[in-house]
């Protein structure tokens, strides 16, 4: 019974699961060797949070304009963050990844193309006279945005 539920939550999340496979090797392909104590500490964060997760360093983020552009991401199993990711992105990253699991094959329409679209690429076009925090405050107050962070356990502002 358990192999079929595991069978069922994999077709259930599987567009997710494709796009963030593919994104996530398209992140990893930018990504300058990280050392080996880097390295130990993402194998610690996966194992603890179930993800499969890359993370772009400092240098990585200078010689590549998309690693610099993108703060992070969270398509299904996968997650993809910039260097200065902390345990609030991570839990906000996890409360996408539980949307998700709620909203399978919808995730992506519902809040993949509106977060991605509106929320990052709005405030990044009509927003640059703001500060970063007025920025942030506006991004994470968008209800899909908002409902990760309830979901990841996220307190804010």
């Amino acid at each position: 019974m358990k192999k079929i539920l595991n069978l069922l939550f994999k077709i259930w999340e599987l567009p997710q699961n494709i796009l963030g496979y593919f994104m996530s090797r398209l992140w990893k392909k930018r990504l300058i060797i990280l050392t080996q104590k880097e390295l130990e500490y993402l194998y610690g964060l996966e194992n603890l949070t179930g993800f499969k997760i890359y993370v772009a360093d400092y240098y990585s983020q200078k010689a590549d304009k998309l690693l610099s552009e993108l703060s992070g991401f969270s398509l299904g199993k996968y997650v993809c963050l910039n260097s200065a990711h902390n345990l609030t992105t991570l839990r906000h990253e996890k409360g996408h990844s539980k949307q998700s699991k709620m909203l399978g094959w919808a995730y992506l329409p519902v809040i993949g193309i509106y977060s991605a679209v509106f929320c990052n690429l709005w405030n990044r076009w009509f927003h640059k006279s703001w500060t970063s925090t007025q920025r942030k405050k506006w991004y994470y107050s968008r209800w899909c945005e908002a409902w990760a962070d309830k979901l990841g356990g996220v307190v804010r502002f």
